[in-house]
């Protein structure tokens, strides 16, 4: 989104703020776990925003990911870590595990 600014992590600043931490990416307070039903639509949304956003990266072999420059691709790399471990915890309550 135009104007926004870039999240701040702890991988960048070394400062240290209420949210967790986990490899660098920043956590959000706890939600509800959702029911397993709400989980299954859940994974299915983040697992095509994944596949979206990789496809830009890498997916019709164009260079682009190359030349977005180092801080649009660490960006971009922190987004598909988050989606990854979000969609894993969703597969996790969908299965009732």
């Amino acid at each position: 989104m135009a104007g926004r600014p870039t999240p701040k992590s702890s991988r960048r600043s070394g400062s240290s703020n209420s949210s967790s931490t986990t490899r660098g990416t920043t956590t959000k307070p706890t939600a509800p776990t959702p029911t397993p039903d709400e989980a299954r639509e859940l994974l299915e949304i983040k697992l095509a925003q994944l596949n979206s956003l990789l496809w830009c990266c890498y997916g019709d072999g164009n260079g682009w990911f190359e030349e977005a420059g180092e801080k649009h691709r660490d960006n971009m790399l922190w987004i598909a870590a988050d989606l990854a471990r979000e969609a894993e915890m969703l597969l996790e309550v969908s299965s009732g595990g």
